[in-house]
This record gives structure tokens, sequence and C-alpha cells, in this order.
């Protein structure tokens, strides 16, 4: 059987760790009928299996647990979401210029801190698992990061370090951003 659209992404779900039926439909955004449904189907076809308990109050039997069987786990396309086409070594020199960052931001004002704290967590976290790396999300957390951290940056007296790599991680990310010519 070929497997469409939203079967593989609920393989994928339950292989990303959501085994329970709530958790499935929360993270595929659909109604437990529909993925009860889905569930079943793969279930008969060999892709998992689904343990279920019977619900008195709602009258249906809730899934409490699905496993990807090895024909499910084989099933899985691990090159369906697109990547940035980045040789790892260069990945390697993102990351350290995201952690460079790190301590500038902690030193912004504390209402901007908090904000590009997370920005550039999340921005970190996508770069260090490959699987995650959209680039839309990536030139977001950038443009975030940047938008939140530049209008006050001389503040941190490191002005010129964080605009030195976030040039340079403007060009990685091959996102144009305004930068001052001097920080200093």
């Amino acid at each position: 059987m070929l497997l469409n659209e939203k079967q593989q992404r609920i393989l994928e779900i339950i292989d990303a760790g959501n085994t329970t039926g709530e958790s499935i439909a929360d993270a595929i955004g659909s109604s437990m009928q529909m993925i009860r449904y889905y569930l079943d189907t793969l279930s008969e076809d060999g892709y998992l299996k689904v343990a279920k308990v019977y619900d008195n109050a709602t009258r249906e039997f809730q899934v409490v647990r699905a496993y990807l069987t090895d024909k499910g786990k084989a099933s899985i396309v691990k090159t369906a979401t697109p990547v940035i086409e980045t040789p790892t070594d260069e990945i390697g020199l993102i990351i350290e210029a995201l952690d460079r960052l790190q301590p500038i931001v902690e030193k912004l004002p504390l209402d901007r801190a908090e904000v590009a704290s997370v920005y550039l967590e999340d921005l970190q976290n996508e770069m260090k698992v490959a699987y995650r790396r959209k680039p839309q999300r990536i030139k977001a957390y950038f443009l975030a990061l940047v938008g939140t951290a530049l209008p006050v940056i001389q503040q941190t007296g490191q002005a010129e370090t964080f605009i030195e790599n976030v040039r340079f991680l403007s060009g990685q990310f091959n996102v144009t951003v305004r930068l001052p010519e001097n920080a200093s």
C-alpha cells in the first residue's frame, strides 16, 4: 500500500514520540475520529500496533498507545522535510556563531533579553537537528532575533562582536539584514 501524505505524517509523529491518540491528534491538527480512522487503517496494513481502552463515558475506544512496527519504521521517508543544504562543518560554524551571541543577548536590557533569548534558543534548536532545518523558520527566528537585539545592542558594550556574528550568519542563511557599518 502506498501511504498518503497524512498517513506518512502520522507515522513520523509517532516516531517522534507522540504515541497517544490525543498527542497524535494535537500534533497533526486533526479530530480524534479522523486519527482513529487513520490509526486503524495503518494498523490493519501492518504499519503500527495500537493499544486501545474502552471509555464508558464516551462509549468509544481511546488510543492509549501507538507503536510503529518494523514495516512502519521502514516506511518513514527521512528526506520528506526540506533542509538547508549546508555542509556539516558549516553547520558547526553556524552553531558556534549562535553560541557566541548567547552571552551578548543575556546582557541586553531585561525586556529585550527575555524575548531575544527565546528567538536565539529556537534558532539554535532548529540548527542542531538536521531534519528540523526549515529555511522559512530559520529566517524568521534570525530576523526576529536581530530585530529585537539590534536597537539596543550598543548598551551591551559588545555591539561589534554581535554585528560581526550577525553578518556571518546572514551570509550563511542567505538573509539580508541592515547592519550599522561601524558598531563602536
